[in-house]
């Protein structure tokens, strides 16, 4: 007999002691399908609360928990800082899922609440330092454009927005900005993962 193993004989002899935990595989399968389900909801404008009640409702009562864990994670992992103020209809739907796992409504509805209250504040806090931003950087703008008439006979940009330094001045400013808002917001993520008792 060959004392050469072939990959597959040493992969097998691996393997035979390890268990499969059914038990958490089907557990990962509910909590999955209650991710996707969050996931559809809030990914599809069209998509209806009543559809997505419906979908839930069909589901054992048994198998409630884990699916209420999948949304849980789902609904955390979806709370961002907004780019545009078209971000309240998506709020509105996690404030939807949100409630519908939540024993405590009056709890849940005021981190949601604080958490809309803080993108509206932040989308508020970006127009108010690209407006002084702009009112700074403008003097410097015009003259570096009055020394390129000058120099060339014409100007690189039309308007302060166009020009690559003002550009990056303004990214450095939303960044910290940013950075200052997004502290608030994972703490109130990390309220909200204390409240639904998740771990991980």
């Amino acid at each position: 007999m060959s004392l050469i193993k072939s990959a597959w004989e040493i992969a097998l002899e691996k393997t035979e002691d390890i268990e499969v935990d059914e038990n958490k595989i089907r557990k990962d399968q509910r909590i999955e399908k209650g991710r996707r389900l969050a996931g559809s909801y809030l990914s599809d404008v069209e998509a209806t609360l009543e559809e997505f009640e419906d979908a839930y409702n069909r589901e054992p009562e048994e198998h409630r928990k884990d699916i209420h864990l999948g949304i849980a994670r789902t609904v955390i992992s979806n709370i961002a800082l907004p780019q545009s103020d078209d971000y309240l209809p998506r709020m509105e739907k996690i404030a939807n899922l949100a409630s519908l796992i939540s024993d405590n409504g009056e709890e849940i509805a005021h981190h949601i609440g604080q958490l809309s209250g803080l993108m509206g504040q932040y989308l508020e806090a970006r127009e108010t330092l690209l407006e002084r931003a702009k009112a700074q950087y403008q003097p410097m703008f015009e003259q570096k454009q009055q020394q390129m008439m000058a120099q060339y006979g014409r100007a690189n940009y039309s308007s302060v927005e166009q020009d690559p330094e003002f550009v990056q001045f303004l990214q450095k400013h939303f960044k910290q900005l940013s950075a200052q808002y997004q502290e608030t917001l994972d703490r109130t993520k990390e309220d909200l993962r204390l409240l639904w008792n998740i771990s991980e």
